[in-house]
């Protein structure tokens, strides 16, 4: 092996994806672009952690009713941060310096979500997980100039879930999103509010959205697009929980719920109690399962999301971490400090799915992530083009979508499809995992998996303005691995 391949394949499975290769200067957004010599504050919370700091918890926004129609104002600055003591981070927030509110929304309700972009530059805010009209989704062609407001209107059509809105603008993800702009969008409806799950934002409904980031030694962020990140993805050393380096939580002795975002760029978090307490999944991307499922640990590929109960009752006065086994990282540390007064418990049942009935599908698409080069990135040997509808879905009908990683280069990758949910029938022939079971818009592809999954389009069309889907690891996405549909 050449030694400047040996030192890229180096960095690359290092888990330092941002090290320095190539010297690019600083951005006009405050990015440091990686360069010799520049050298990192070294794993602040990744590894050797000790939890110092109370986790921050996004204030939640519940709107302003005018009119019939449910109004958030939502502004994206730019700002700085305080993560580590003694500097301050350039950074990019939403109503704040970093990261964004959590956005309560509620089933039947008419929205108009109004983002102002007072940055100097123009980005895109997608409704990730959203069931909406395409003209609303917040995708590539959903433009926000700097200065200008963009609305995101529709009426909220789906079951209850935690989504998540992100930039997604073309060839900058990547980049937009590991500057701040992020935060859940939390859906209720009459099946949600009537289950005696825990309700008590920050208290016992916990949100975590958890990251990856480089620091530089004055304390910025570091973000290199040298063609090791770009193949393999951004991985800094410092992990961050809702903002929050080295984070604890104090805990009541009684039933807690976790609402996990994988918003890192590219990393996979395989999640587990240190302390071996099961994980009992409720719910996953976009729904509920059936009934609670009790795991070891879950794994999470970016953008996905998963609900998980914690019974805390007979662990007063004890510490629980919640730990990635992947990276050797502790991620939270639960400090079980309070007592419970509460009621709340897991039930037996948590909603009815439709069956998983494979017959009713009219068609099935195949579609195969593959490199073809060094960053050429490609979703059935085609690059993105943003001026090119890839296909023309059929509103009502069922199809069978079959997805598979294959190619020159053995890489893991994911899925994700705008516009509506699916339901994953098998990895490799296999019935998929416990928190896969549920309605999702995003799934985890291995190298050589065949990963099918059933759809149907409801509700919206619209052959003008198109839906996307693509690999969700950012580099990925920026890099070509993405394609376009219209729902006719």
């Amino acid at each position: 092996m050449r030694r400047r391949d040996f030192i890229a394949r180096t960095i690359a499975l290092s888990g330092i994806g941002a090290v320095a290769l190539y010297a690019r200067g600083m951005m006009g957004n405050g990015v440091i672009m990686s360069g010799r010599g520049m050298g990192s504050m070294g794993g602040v919370g990744l590894k050797n952690y000790k939890a110092t700091n109370k986790l921050l918890i996004p204030p939640e926004i519940k709107g302003v009713l005018k009119n019939g129609i449910r109004e958030y104002n939502l502004k994206l600055n730019s700002s700085h941060s305080g993560f580590l003591k003694g500097f301050k981070t350039a950074t990019w927030g939403v109503n704040g310096s970093y990261l964004g509110p959590t956005i309560r929304l509620n089933v039947g309700e008419k929205v108009s979500l109004n983002w102002h972009n007072s940055l100097d530059e123009a980005t895109t805010i997608h409704g990730h997980g959203m069931h909406l009209p395409a003209k609303m989704d917040g995708g590539a062609h959903q433009i926000i100039k700097a200065g200008t407001t963009w609305s995101a209107k529709y009426t909220v059509k789906q079951k209850a879930c935690t989504n998540w809105y992100h930039p997604h603008i073309m060839n900058k993800t990547a980049e937009h999103v590991l500057m701040g702009l992020a935060g859940l969008i939390i859906i209720d409806d009459s099946e949600s509010r009537a289950l005696p799950l825990p309700k008590r934002y920050g208290v016992d409904d916990i949100p975590l959205v958890l990251q990856d980031r480089l620091f530089s030694k004055s304390g910025q962020f570091v973000y290199s697009k040298s063609m090791p990140t770009v193949m393999h993805g951004f991985k800094g050393d410092t992990l961050l929980v809702n903002g929050t380096i080295a984070p604890y939580f104090d805990a009541e002795n009684g039933w807690v719920r976790l609402r996990i975002l994988n918003g890192s760029n590219s990393r996979f978090y395989n999640l587990s109690t240190k302390e071996g307490i099961d994980m009992h999944v409720i719910a996953s991307d976009n729904s509920f399962l059936e009934k609670p499922v009790a795991v070891d640990s879950v794994i999470l590929s970016p953008a996905e999301r998963v609900e998980v109960m914690l019974n805390l009752k007979d662990h007063k006065g004890e510490k629980i971490h919640l730990v990635d086994s992947n990276s050797g990282a502790n991620i939270l540390e639960v400090r079980v400090n309070k007592k419970s007064n509460s009621n709340v418990t897991l039930p037996s049942k948590l909603t009815t799915l439709d069956p998983i009935d494979t017959k009713k599908a009219v068609r099935t698409r195949k579609f195969e992530l593959s490199v073809r080069g060094p960053g050429k990135l490609v979703i059935n040997g085609e690059s993105m083009d943003i001026n090119k509808i890839n296909f023309a879905i059929k509103k009502d009908e069922y199809e069978i979508w079959e997805i598979q990683s294959r190619g020159m280069m053995q890489m893991d990758h994911n899925f994700h499809m705008h516009g509506t949910h699916f339901r994953v029938i098998s990895r490799n022939g296999k019935t998929p995992r416990a928190w896969e079971r549920g309605y999702k818009d995003t799934v985890f592809i291995a190298p050589d998996d065949i990963v099918r999954v059933l759809v149907k389009h409801i509700d919206y069309s619209d052959s003008k303005n198109p839906f996307m889907y693509h690999c969700h690891i950012l580099e990925h996405e920026d890099a070509g691995m993405m394609g376009q549909f219209v729902v006719v």
